[in-house]
């Protein structure tokens, strides 16, 4: 009997317990939109809840700023960093855009608040395994700081970054962003073989009279 009571599941208290964490969620997002700090008090002010009850959904602040990102990738984005070529690249890029397009001041504050920055950047390690690999497909004898460098400049192309950069000052809608970026992309691609072998050309030492 016990034991059976022990692992009775209350659907009520279950769905109780879902609202009240859709609640804290939606305080981070309003939070990030306004500036604000992601703390503890800040979350249980923002969701009417005491702050021993966004500790026990959320333990760690680092599960805060992960539940906003979940959320932007699971009704914005769909963002998942599982491309490993330049064709899923750009698949990627169309599907963000759309989705900054449709969150746009949402993925601002992201862009321009402290608290949005620190969301980005523990995002980090899986972007950049992304990058790295796709730029190892660009070129396939690029050493390992070439092919950082191929990476890094992939991160600047498929960025929210670049989608404001575009949507601001070029009046684009996410189509024609991601056309812009994709085509980026596809002259990176093209490209950086060839600079790669111009500049070990330009590092060999020049042929001695003897060589001839």
């Amino acid at each position: 009997m016990n034991a059976e009571r022990r692992s009775y599941r209350s659907p009520l208290r279950e769905e109780q317990a879902a609202g009240t964490r859709a609640r804290i969620v939606d305080a981070c997002l309003a939070l990030v939109r306004s500036g604000g700090d992601l703390t503890y008090e800040a979350v249980a002010a923002a969701a009417g809840v005491q702050e021993r009850t966004v500790y026990r959904h959320f333990p760690r602040k680092s599960d805060l700023e992960s539940a906003v990102w979940s959320w932007i990738v699971d009704n914005l984005t769909k963002a998942d960093f599982a491309a490993r070529s330049v064709a899923e690249l750009e698949v990627a890029v169309r599907r963000s855009f759309e989705g900054f397009d449709a969150g746009a001041p949402l993925i601002q504050a992201m862009l321009h608040t402290r608290q949005g920055l620190a969301v980005r950047v523990a995002q980090q390690p899986g972007r950049r395994e992304m990058f790295e690999a796709t730029a190892t497909t660009i070129a396939l004898e690029a050493s390992r700081e070439e092919v950082a460098t191929i990476a890094a400049a992939l991160q600047v192309l498929y960025s929210a970054t670049a989608w404001e950069l575009l949507r601001t000052f070029w009046q684009l809608n996410a189509a024609g962003a991601a056309d812009v970026v994709t085509f980026a992309i596809e002259a990176l691609s093209a490209g950086a073989p060839i600079v790669i072998e111009r500049r070990a050309e330009g590092r060999a030492p020049p042929a001695s009279s003897s060589d001839s």
